[in-house]
């Protein structure tokens, strides 16, 4: 049970990270600086966006879940 806990969290950890760089990613290609207001921001920006917004969703949920197993573990 503790391995399948362990791993879990590293599969979590992965598609954090993945979903982070994705997003990075999406916002630096869809942001174009020279471009007229009505077409600065491309499909691909909000798609980034909405990428980063998971990665800091994943990061508060194993930030909390991380804090909990250590903070349990020392008592």
């Amino acid at each position: 049970m503790k391995v399948l806990r362990i791993f879990g969290i590293l599969v979590a950890v992965l598609a954090m990270v993945g979903f982070g760089l994705c997003g990075v990613l999406g916002v630096m290609i869809g942001f174009r600086p020279y471009a007229d207001a009505a077409n600065m921001f491309d499909e691909t920006f909000f798609m980034g966006l909405a990428g980063l917004a998971i990665f800091a969703t994943l990061a508060w949920f194993l930030g909390r879940k991380l804090y909990r197993a250590f903070s349990a573990s020392g008592k």
